[in-house]
């Protein structure tokens, strides 16, 4: 079995794994985590680098009792020349539990003469910012205590989330500060999304409204080999252009506009991120301001959507819509239901056994704190 920790938006987090491991197991889920079996490890740390609703990975490596998890602390803590450093995560996290077990683990292995330092601090779970400053996958192993239906478990993590590589693509590229800044982790998830469980070879992928280039940057990472873009807007081109060369040597770029060009290729998929209009305020927003950003865009989406059904698009499209957060109330985008409805059907992200599931839209929601404009998740195809 292995444990999945999830990413603040975990229905986002879960979609994406389902959609990339359609063949697994399901044996738990649930905010925090998601257990699955059927998996290898081999397929898993192939995958991960491209998944980006995924903190960690843990692998089961014991079911065992209190007492036979010291012994096996004790045997790792022989192996070392130095004063044995051990760190521990706790689920469900327990702060009281935590900083019980840390401490017996030190007592156990003062008893047996062996020097010891824990490196949790303020007896918390270590984020993977933490482990992956200090090397601690590659120092000694990464534990993890798991209280699994009143069953202790010992897991070890076996894959942590590079978050200096999302930052490293996120600030190198160009852009303008007045538009909205598309994350590459969700640029991931979405991509995830619109794929099947094996995208290695699968056709092209478009973004018909590219902004600062994000989708197609995590594209081309992903190993997509035909990539198509546009956009409306001449100053996103310009932007585009700089940022293609910061990771693609050579792109196929082109407006998609012909019947005959979407029949040259079967499995196209389209992930865009339409515009979100403009970067609003507390002191700004106001249900008037919405509105009428909403009516300027309903033209765009509907030609869009109508064109799609023109051209015989029949693959899967991955798309977010602005919604709005008005003194603490969302307004959503109404108009563009109306659209949807007209020419897609909406694809469920989850199946009926999962205890939660999508917005009555069939959407899922991203939200950040301090902001007010936000992002709603649709899966779709032309009716």
């Amino acid at each position: 079995m292995y444990w999945f920790v999830l990413w603040r938006e975990f229905k986002l987090s879960i979609a994406e794994i389902l959609s990339s491991f359609s063949w697994s197991q399901v044996i738990y889920s649930w905010k925090a985590i998601l257990i699955l079996d059927w998996l290898k490890k081999e397929n898993i740390i192939e995958k991960m680098n491209t998944l980006g609703g995924t903190i960690k990975v843990f692998e089961v490596a014991l079911k065992m009792d209190k007492s036979s998890f010291l012994q096996d602390i004790l045997s790792e803590s022989k192996n070392k020349v130095t004063k044995f450093n051990y760190w521990f995560n706790i689920f469900p996290e327990k702060k009281d539990k935590l900083s019980k077990i840390l401490m017996e683990i030190k007592r156990f292995l003062q008893k047996k003469w062996v020097s010891s330092r824990y490196v949790n601090k303020t007896d918390k779970n270590l984020s993977s910012a933490q482990i992956l400053w200090n090397s601690l996958l590659k120092k000694w192993a990464d534990f993890n205590l798991v209280d699994l239906w009143n069953v202790f478990y010992f897991w070890k993590t076996i894959w942590v989330q590079d978050i200096d590589s999302y930052s490293a693509r996120d600030y190198s590229k160009s852009r303008d500060m007045q538009v909205w800044m598309l994350p590459p982790k969700l640029s991931q998830i979405m991509i995830n999304l619109a794929c099947n469980s094996k995208y290695s070879n699968i056709g092209p992928i478009y973004d018909p409204f590219v902004w600062l280039w994000t989708i197609l940057i995590e594209s081309k990472l992903m190993w997509f080999k035909k990539i198509y873009w546009s956009d409306l807007n001449n100053k996103m081109v310009d932007i585009a252009w700089k940022n293609s060369w910061w990771t693609i040597e050579k792109l196929n770029a082109k407006f998609v506009n012909e019947v005959s060009f979407w029949n040259e290729v079967n499995d196209w998929i389209i992930v865009s991120e339409w515009y979100l209009w403009e970067i609003m305020t507390k002191k700004n927003i106001s249900f008037d301001r919405i509105k009428k950003q909403r009516e300027s865009l309903k033209k765009i989406y509907e030609w869009f959507f109508a064109s799609l059904k023109k051209w015989g698009f029949s693959w899967n499209i991955v798309i977010c819509f602005p919604f709005w957060d008005l003194k603490w109330k969302y307004v959503f985008f109404e108009e563009v239901y109306e659209i949807l409805d007209k020419y897609c059907e909406a694809l469920p992200f989850f199946t009926k056994e999962f205890d939660f599931s999508e917005t009555k839209s069939w959407s899922l929601l991203y939200k950040r704190s301090q902001q007010l404009v936000w992002r709603e998740i649709f899966k779709l195809k032309i009716k």
